[in-house]
């Protein structure tokens, strides 16, 4: 019997933090799926700043942290770390844009300071600033240039990932709920009579069922805009709109559950890996 190879640092890391992604990053084509799972494992140290901290200017420090390991980078200074190593080479060969990644950085600013988006529209650039530039970085990562992502290809990636950060932003309800933090915009809140005390507490409420189908619905509409794209987006490359397979069948759940996001039916359901894996051979995202 053979013995598993370990997993590398940064592999490891995101089979750990980052499940959904690590089994798209599965289907990504073995000279790619390194670096994949390094700009992945970026982004999870970014996107955890907030819980390693507890006030919002040591986050600040934290994430300027990674700015300066991007500026040494360019500079040909590379810090001794886990993950700025291997993203260094990337970087070197022009798999990745450094100022999509500094966007990400700067976009983590908004979750140091605990405030609730003002509407829609903010909470839409901000999973296009996360989850929707990382989809889109990965495009370079696995057509092998920094600038397949800004084509069509990089389009169709980038919608993907905002369908799939949209419905991340529903599973996290109960994790930002126990950390008093809100993630729901303040007019869709007062839309539906749904107080901040009701996501606290993890009301059950016909308002809060409500509100959370308005925006499954926009999750899903989300997911049909990434979709006619579909096309654009290379067979060689399909890992990194994968995501979107995940995000429906966590939506399909949500409904099982009479749109309570407080259910474990939603927020405890595991990835969809048999319809991901059946999905990803056929190139049918």
């Amino acid at each position: 019997m053979t013995n598993t190879p370990d997993l590398s640092y940064c592999a490891e890391y995101v089979r750990r933090n980052d499940r959904d992604r690590f089994l798209c990053g599965l289907f990504a084509a073995p000279e790619h799926r390194e670096d994949l799972f390094t700009l992945y494992a970026f982004n999870q140290e970014i996107s955890k700043t907030r819980e390693m901290v507890s006030e919002a200017m040591l986050g600040q420090i934290r994430l300027q942290w990674w700015r300066d390991a991007l500026s040494g980078i360019e500079n040909g200074d590379v810090r001794k770390h886990e993950v700025v190593e291997p993203l260094a080479q990337m970087i070197g060969n022009n798999k990745l844009d450094r100022p999509a990644l500094e966007a990400m950085i700067d976009a983590r600013e908004f979750d140091l300071f605990d405030t609730a988006p003002d509407n829609l529209a903010a909470l839409d650039h901000y999973i296009d600033q996360t989850s929707g530039l990382l989809s889109q970085a990965a495009i370079g990562v696995l057509l092998g240039h920094r600038e397949d992502s800004k084509n069509d290809a990089g389009e169709a990636a980038r919608r993907a990932g905002n369908a799939y950060g949209m419905v991340g932003i529903l599973r996290a309800m109960v994790f930002h709920g126990r950390a008093k933090r809100q993630y729901v915009p303040n007019d869709v809140m007062e839309q539906f009579g749904v107080s901040t005390g009701d996501i606290f507490e993890f009301r059950r409420t016909d308002a809060v069922r409500a509100m959370t189908k308005h925006l499954a619905e926009h999750a899903a509409m989300k997911i049909r805009d990434a979709r006619k794209m579909r096309s654009a987006l290379p067979k060689s490359a399909i890992a990194a709109a994968l995501p979107v397979i995940l995000a429906e069948n966590y939506l399909k759940k949500l409904k099982k559950a009479d749109y309570d996001p407080f259910s474990a039916v939603f927020g405890l359901a595991r990835p969809a890996s048999f319809r991901l894996t059946l999905r990803a051979f056929s190139g049918y995202w």
